[in-house]
């Protein structure tokens, strides 16, 4: 009996067992041994991930389920701000560009970025964008003064106040020269300019000339717009050169004016007016005499001899 279950054993073959009820009964029987089951394993590791290939039926047979669409974490979008119509994104953040083109970034968003992609360049260098802001400065004060002058403010502390930041007077050497000024035509201190800002009668030794042009005369100005037709930089020294408009704040008319402007770094680090140059834009005064010209008149036609064509007027028989 013994000899007959051993080769029984041997002699079954496992690819016969079609499902585990079969396992369970021939275990059971004593007929296969419980080592002989280790080696079927279950295999659920596999399943089919397109609906449209998916067979429930036999998947199910296999013990697979079904599939379970993955769920993605969502994507932080990039936070972008829009500052004075710019679009900006801090990833996109470049500094040279951005500096040339007037748009600093709000500082506690970029400044990491400034510090690793700023190139290092000399710190006594005016760049263009200290030009700008300086000339949009100069505009602004002219401005405010004027409307300090007609709203009765004390509108000559405020223009040397405006003038010792925009101009160097205490720094370095200032060539001045004011549009409306013939009899004291450079001004080399600030006392002197001061009198030419805003009259000499709001300044101590003012000159008679000076009827105040940051206050227009005492009209005012309601704007002031700087149009560069260059601007060249050279290390600590800048030049800017152009027309920049004056509107009056009485009469609303326009007067517009030629400038050279010189910019320097002072030892302070901040960048002043060395260079002051503007004057209205030349008009010829000298009118050429012409005499009378001589006309003759003959068969008909007029002939001048200041506009003769001896080939045409022979052709027309006038001599």
């Amino acid at each position: 009996m013994l000899l007959l279950t051993f080769m029984f054993r041997f002699s079954f073959d496992t690819t016969c067992i079609n499902n585990l009820k079969d396992i369970h009964y021939y275990y059971k029987m004593n007929i296969i041994s419980p080592f002989r089951v280790c080696n079927l394993r279950k295999v659920n590791t596999r399943s089919v991930s397109d609906p449209d290939q998916y067979d429930v039926e036999i998947n199910s047979a296999r013990g697979f389920s079904v599939p379970k669409a993955k769920r993605l974490n969502p994507v932080k979008m990039q936070t972008v701000k829009q500052v004075d119509t710019m679009i900006y994104d801090p990833d996109q953040y470049d500094p040279d560009a951005n500096q040339r083109s007037r748009y600093s970034p709000p500082m506690d968003e970029a400044s990491h970025l400034i510090d690793n992609l700023r190139i290092p360049v000399d710190s006594d260098q005016v760049t263009r964008s200290e030009v700008l802001e300086a000339q949009d400065f100069w505009a602004q004060s002219i401005v405010d003064i004027s409307n300090s002058f007609l709203s009765g403010g004390d509108y000559a502390s405020l223009a040397g106040q405006r003038a010792g930041e925009l101009y160097g007077y205490d720094h370095s050497k200032v060539l001045f020269k004011p549009t409306k000024a013939s009899e004291k035509q450079f001004r080399p201190t600030a006392n002197d300019a001061m009198s030419y800002f805003v009259g000499h009668d709001a300044v101590i030794g003012g000159y008679k000339e000076d009827q105040g042009f940051a206050i227009n005369a005492k009209k005012g100005f309601s704007r002031v717009i700087f149009n560069n037709h260059q601007i060249d930089c050279h290390d600590q020294v800048a030049i800017a050169m152009g027309t920049y408009e004056f509107t009056c704040a009485t009469t609303g008319s326009i007067s517009d004016v030629e400038y050279t402007f010189g910019y320097k770094r002072n030892p302070d680090g901040k960048v002043r007016i060395c260079l002051h140059h503007s004057s209205i834009p030349y008009e010829s005064t000298h009118v050429k005499q012409v005499e009378p010209f001589q006309v003759k008149r003959k068969s008909g036609i007029i002939y001048d001899p200041d506009q003769s064509d001896p080939e045409e007027n022979q052709n027309r028989h006038v001599m």
